[in-house]
């Protein structure tokens, strides 16, 4: 779906861009069509019900799927994992390590491109703090609709991944302003 999306898009910037005959900035073309294929493959992974392309697939190819898509089935953690670590009732295992890590990698690109791609967002932090709150409370309100689950730990670690991934697309975009000589200003309200 991923690739499907990626082609699409990046035949409708060919027609676009040939229609309007600009020049064209191609690290930025570049760069807003692999976040388009991230965003894809992130919304399938956070937001597409997890038996949904296989049934796709089955129906398809099968006729039947043998299975349904659940709907309005998941669950609900709203205690943060370091609470049941220290009570406890779970402990810090490489299943624990692996769901921490995949949470706060999977929004890093999210936090990293957004600045690439638009000046706005590249000179006002408050415009990536509302992101890297309102993007990962949305994901986990629609999680539980398409029978995901709502986590604490993923609202906290998406948020810090998004963070992340702003802070090392600004340090990497001053460090090239500052090897070229060029002063770099970044509005810090």
């Amino acid at each position: 779906i991923t690739c499907l999306v990626g082609v699409i898009y990046a035949v409708y910037r060919y027609i676009h861009i040939m229609k309007r005959k600009t020049s064209v900035k191609w690290s930025k073309e570049i760069l807003c069509w692999v976040f388009v294929c991230y965003l894809t493959g992130l919304i399938n992974l956070t937001l597409v019900p997890r038996n949904l392309w296989s049934n796709i697939w089955a129906l398809i190819f099968v006729g039947y799927s043998g299975s349904q898509i659940e709907l309005f089935n998941g669950s609900f953690n709203f205690t943060p994992i370091i609470f049941k670590i220290i009570s406890g009732e779970l402990s810090f295992g490489s299943w624990v390590k692996t769901m921490l890590a995949g949470n706060l990698l999977m929004f890093v690109p999210m936090g990293f491109f957004l600045p690439l791609i638009s000046e706005k967002i590249n000179i006002n932090i408050k415009s990536v703090l509302k992101i890297a709150v309102i993007v990962p409370v949305i994901v986990e309100i629609i999680q539980p609709i398409v029978g995901r689950s709502f986590d604490v730990d993923d609202l906290i670690l998406n948020f810090i991944g998004i963070l992340i991934g702003y802070f090392v697309a600004i340090s990497i975009k001053s460090l090239t302003y500052k090897i070229r000589g060029i002063t770099y200003k970044r509005n810090m309200k």
